[in-house]
């Protein structure tokens, strides 16, 4: 099986996020969409099985989104949801495949967790150069800030190294690292017993 590949539970994805979760994971991904501006092409990376671009259409209707996800059953999720929508351009792939675009806005929903520390800053580096200036990048993420969490993520990297043959099993600093790339943090909040955080950054 390929690194990281959610194929396997593609179709249970969301249920068990919300199961474990609740209500938190989902409003974490939304919270900070209003950020994006108007007319913004926006690129969504790891969009999983396509509901938060449905979520960003609601909040913005003229965005122009590239949806690049690597599991070939969340790309066909996202497709049965979005099928009739002209503005999205779907893509099979990872941070390798994005497009040549400038773009005005990234979100990354639980995705920079996926990087062992030593190759983030790697996968900063080749998002970056697609920004337009002053471009908003969103994170959503798990952080690790009181004990609990860090069992969590043991249970969750345990659980996902099973299933979806996730290589990292520690997570990064990613804060860190979008900070040490020149990233400003300009807005962030927190969820579900402050273990999830979204967070705005821009690189001026």
């Amino acid at each position: 099986m390929k690194p990281n590949n959610f194929d396997k539970i593609a179709f249970v994805y969301d249920w068990l996020a919300q199961f474990v979760f609740g209500k938190s994971m989902t409003e974490s991904q939304k919270y900070f969409l209003n950020k994006i501006p108007v007319h913004s092409k926006v690129l969504i990376l790891g969009g999983g099985s396509g509901w938060i671009a449905k979520a960003l259409f609601a909040v913005i209707p003229t965005a122009e989104v590239y949806y690049v996800e690597a599991s070939s059953k969340m790309m066909l999720l996202a497709k049965k949801k979005l099928n009739e929508n002209k503005r999205i351009h779907f893509i099979c792939g990872t941070e390798n495949d994005i497009p040549p675009h400038q773009f005005d806005a990234v979100v990354t929903n639980f995705y920079l967790d996926l990087f062992p520390e030593e190759s983030l800053a790697k996968v900063i580096q080749i998002i970056r150069p697609q920004l337009k200036l002053n471009a908003v990048w969103i994170v959503t993420d798990f952080v690790d800030y009181k004990w609990w969490h860090k069992r969590m993520l043991q249970l969750m990297y345990a659980f996902f190294r099973l299933v979806s043959n996730v290589r990292n099993n520690k997570l990064p600093d990613w804060n860190k690292a979008m900070i040490e790339m020149s990233g400003r943090k300009r807005d962030s909040m927190f969820f579900y017993g402050n273990f999830i955080e979204s967070a705005v950054f821009q690189f001026l």
